[in-house]
């Protein structure tokens, strides 16, 4: 059983979560933070248009530094970067558009 998170740890990455929280939510997405004793917390976000559309996300420190995690375990960008993170979660969360067909047809 993994050892549990200290809690200055995980106030700190509820602090990071909340402000990626806040501006998810500016643009349109539903955001919630999730607490469990002994745990990092995490941020479920979903697209209200496409709720298949989610992701859970986590602020954890790696060498040092907090960056924000995908769900994968790949950074999305350091904490200080929150406007680029939020662009790259939305991006994520947008459903894939088809090209409408080509009003010309070669012959």
């Amino acid at each position: 059983m993994p050892e549990p998170i200290p809690g200055d740890v995980a106030d700190r990455a509820a602090t990071h979560l909340t402000r990626l929280k806040a501006l998810l939510e500016e643009r349109g997405l539903h955001a919630r933070v999730l607490t469990q004793p002994g745990r990092l917390p995490r941020l479920r976000v979903i697209n209200p248009g496409c709720a298949s559309l989610c992701e859970v996300v986590t602020a954890a420190p790696l060498d040092g530094e907090w960056s924000l995690w995908w769900s994968w375990a790949e950074p999305i960008t350091d904490v200080d970067e929150m406007t680029a993170a939020v662009e790259r979660i939305a991006h994520v969360l947008t459903p894939a558009t088809r090209a409408a067909p080509d009003a010309h047809q070669p012959d």
